[in-house]
């Protein structure tokens, strides 16, 4: 009896692990990329009413401040429920993300609330490129402790094999016409 307990705890503990590494791939990116997976609703946002998984990627100068990398990532909402975008829910949203992020990274490192300069998001839907542009200004706890200001597009897609709504969030300081922008767009999940 002990030696089934034992094989099936094993066998669900080799089950889990190969399904979370599954799902970690499904967001493709170049290998220089670090990658990060984050369950929904997230910790330092509980306020974001989603639930689902937050796929991340940095990209290889994301925290080197003379890398025309840095600050440049991207994530994606990987949701059971449509998520009904609009520019004013856009822009609640990314502050309430960013307020959330920066003020727990900033405490970990002993910075008061009142340092940190909250989040201001301003983004527009774009009928040329049928996603939401504009940029997100935040205070940079994590490297300059300064106000940085962050390009944004937000697109989104459904999946209708896995019934999943897919937004993607895409972040630099470089301008849209950077070569970065189109890395970024080639990193998706595929719909199978």
């Amino acid at each position: 009896m002990k030696v089934y307990i034992l094989t099936i705890i094993v066998c669900f503990s080799f089950c889990t692990t190969v399904n979370a590494q599954k799902e970690a791939s499904l967001l493709n990116s170049p290998n220089d990329w670090r990658a990060e997976t984050l369950n929904l609703p997230l910790s330092f946002a509980p306020e974001l009413d989603y639930e689902g998984i937050e796929y991340v990627r940095f990209a290889k100068g994301w925290g080197n401040a003379a890398s025309e990398e840095f600050w440049t990532y991207k994530f994606a909402w990987y949701l059971d429920v449509d998520p009904k975008l609009t520019t004013e829910r856009l822009n609640k949203e990314l502050k309430l993300y960013f307020d959330g992020l920066l003020n727990a990274v900033g405490k970990g490192k002993g910075l008061s609330k009142e340092t940190i300069i909250p989040a201001k998001a301003t983004i527009a839907y774009n009928k040329e490129s049928a996603s939401y542009l504009g940029n997100v200004t935040i205070f940079d706890v994590f490297f300059k402790e300064a106000l940085q200001t962050l390009n944004v597009k937000i697109t989104s897609s459904y999946c209708d094999i896995t019934k999943k709504h897919i937004v993607y969030f895409e972040f630099s300081p470089q301008p849209y016409q950077h070569k970065l922008w189109e890395t970024m767009n080639n990193i998706t999940i595929l719909c199978k």
